[in-house]
């Protein structure tokens, strides 16, 4: 590895870091205390995007950070796209789970949008994207680390070993997914963004699970929105006689 390309490495890991942990670190040392929802929301999201958007930018140049992180193309296929894969998960919330009536519409917006939306900005736009389209890391070692702690993330919804593991496990694969459609669909950060964004919503909106390993009814559901989006995938990359994930980039990525 060239020693340009470890240096830049080295700062995107470091500062995909800061933007994870920064926060809760700084309050080991200040407690901050703000009494409004929004600027609570506001001021823990600003540790992800501001690192993201200067680094980006210091490395590859800020007119390029759209582009850099799959923002700049792609909105409303995306879009249609999540809508066409995500509609049985929804519908299958609506039946099996209750409908939750006392968020009010910030809530909704936080635990939906806005979480989907600043993941997938981080873990695979930032950390995962640079790696592997301007790093020319592979595949395997470029979503990995990503995958990983995007899995660690969530362990603290389980109550138990198996149930822990369980959401690690969902989660874990969860980011491997995310990362390929990503990919797939030409670089195009929209995909899993909005992916991400309505399969939230039809969790947060419908009381189906308390975590993100889900029951045996809900799963059934999800299962489905993920086949259908692999399927859809395939035949989009079969149709174009392309595969941008395949064995040449799976460990060094050499385009």
């Amino acid at each position: 590895m060239k020693p340009k390309t470890t240096l830049h490495a080295s700062i995107i890991i470091l500062t995909f870091l800061v933007a994870l942990y920064g926060k809760s670190l700084l309050q080991n040392f200040i407690e901050l205390q703000f009494s409004s929802y929004a600027i609570r929301i506001i001021y823990s999201y600003s540790w992800w995007v501001i690192p993201v958007v200067i680094v980006t930018a210091a490395l590859y140049g800020f007119r390029n950070v759209l582009k850099n992180l799959g923002l700049q193309k792609g909105f409303l296929m995306g879009l249609a796209f999540s809508i066409i894969v995500v509609l049985p998960m929804f519908l299958g919330s609506a039946i099996i789970g209750k409908f939750v009536a006392d968020m009010n519409l910030l809530q909704v917006f936080h635990k939906t949008f806005l979480a989907g939306f600043m993941e997938e900005l981080l873990f695979r736009g930032f950390l995962f994207g640079l790696l592997f389209r301007k790093l020319k890391w592979g595949f395997i070692p470029a979503s990995l680390p990503g995958a990983i702690i995007f899995g660690m993330s969530h362990l603290y919804q389980g109550s138990g070993i198996t149930e822990t593991l369980g959401i690690f496990t969902v989660t874990f694969i969860g980011a491997l997914w995310f990362a390929w459609l990503y990919i797939e669909w030409d670089d195009n950060l929209w995909v899993p963004i909005w992916m991400h964004i309505l399969m939230n919503l039809s969790w947060t909106i419908f009381d189906v699970s308390s975590n993100a390993l889900g029951g045996f009814e809900a799963n059934i559901f999800r299962i489905i929105t993920i086949a259908l989006s692999v399927l859809i995938t395939i035949a989009y990359c079969r149709r174009r006689k392309l595969f941008r994930i395949n064995k040449s980039n799976l460990l060094i990525n050499p385009h």
